[in-house]
């Protein structure tokens, strides 16, 4: 494993640790609390949107790490590109989970915890399902790109049928 990846998981578990830890303190704060916890408190939206960030990339993680060990490898092989894949696609991922949270009136916050885990876990199914909704549409036979009739379209610059 590199230098560069092994400071960035570093870092990951910083931040998931921290705001693990300032979301404990903030559900246990009142008014008597220090007033950084206050503060903590009144700003609880976005450390909890930190700390589901976490547990969605966890998630994402453990996909890639499930997938790594039901092939028969171990952690030398994992990739770094891999590992960026999920990354790109994360806002995708973690949009409807955050959104779920801010409209929903539950103070359960462990449930939100086991839905963005379980997003960040299915990111590769739903974006491969999505993919292959998005071909079969590409194929329907009165579709303006496959010429009309049921027909295949034919590639620009063929030239026309002689006779």
């Amino acid at each position: 494993m590199s230098r560069a990846l092994k400071f960035l998981m570093f870092i990951y578990f910083v931040v998931f640790i921290s705001t693990g830890a300032f979301m404990v303190l903030i559900v246990n704060a009142d008014e008597n609390s220090v007033p950084w916890i206050g503060l903590l408190a009144r700003n609880h939206a976005i450390v909890f949107a930190w700390h589901l960030a976490c547990w969605m990339v966890l998630g994402m993680f453990t996909n890639y790490y499930w997938d790594l060990f039901n092939q028969g490898k171990g952690m030398e092989h994992m990739e770094v590109p891999r590992l960026v894949i999920p990354m790109l696609v994360s806002p995708f991922v973690f949009m409807p989970t955050y959104n779920l949270w801010l409209a929903s009136s539950s103070q359960s916050f462990l449930l939100f915890l086991v839905i963005s885990i379980q997003a960040g876990f299915f990111w590769h199914a739903l974006f491969t399902k999505a993919d292959q909704t998005l071909a079969r549409t590409s194929a329907i036979p009165w579709s303006v790109n496959n010429g009309g009739r049921g027909t295949p379209a034919k590639p620009a610059g063929t030239p026309p049928p002689m006779g």
